[in-house]
């Protein structure tokens, strides 16, 4: 008898090699992967289809401040449109799917080294302001209020202004402007609490102790 979930064995085997070395750990039994990285996560979904057997690949980015839902893990910035990464791969056979994953989580794993210098403030303001130029339109709507957060751990309150209220603009909801969430305290908190909630659940029991914020 076919086994109908050894595509998802095969995700998993090749995860466990490439991506369990370096740091990532599985949330529960999902096909969800996590890169802890003190004040976001790295989030590395294998899509299923409810069509078809195999997976599509999203990564971005959930940051840890508490904004709108903290215990969902969506994906609050990426660098590819929508967090995609390339197409539907389809379990055809067993080498054909394994070959396919390991070419597709290589790439996952090029984006989590990536982020990961994204631990630095200083670098993640930097880089992010740059990043945003690429875009034309509603640029601020989409990551405004992230880069004023980050320059806030910063402690660039001037920048963090100027983010936060282009944010609002975009969005037309300047009438919902609150300065006091420019803090770093208030975002520290948040962080804190976001974290303590995430460390709470039982699938997240392998999560790394943030010597920042989990004190």
């Amino acid at each position: 008898m076919e086994d109908k979930t050894i595509h998802s064995k095969i995700i998993k085997q090749v995860c466990k090699e490439i991506l369990i070395p370096i740091g990532v750990f599985q949330k529960g039994t999902s096909r969800i992967y996590l890169d802890d990285n003190d004040y976001f996560f790295t989030v590395i979904e294998f899509q299923p289809s409810s069509w078809d057997r195999g997976t599509y690949l999203n990564i971005g980015i959930t940051f840890l401040w508490g904004d709108n839902q903290p215990d969902i893990l969506g994906f609050g910035f990426s660098r590819q449109v929508a967090s995609r990464y390339g197409k539907f791969i389809r379990y055809e056979n067993e080498v054909q799917f394994r070959n396919e994953i390991i070419k597709l989580v290589s790439i996952a794993k090029e984006e989590i080294l990536f982020y990961r210098k994204l631990r630095s403030i200083e670098f993640a303001k930097n880089w992010m302001i740059d990043y945003i130029k690429n875009f034309k339109e509603k640029k601020y709507e989409r990551f405004g209020l992230a880069i004023a957060n980050i320059c806030v751990l910063n402690n660039d309150k001037k920048m963090a202004k100027f983010y936060y209220e282009k944010y609002h603009k975009d969005r037309n909801t300047e009438v919902q402007m609150n300065y006091d969430k420019l803090s770093k305290e208030y975002l520290v908190s948040n962080i804190k609490t976001t974290r303590k909630m995430w460390h709470s659940k039982s699938s997240m029991k392998k999560m790394p102790i943030s010597t920042i914020y989990d004190s």
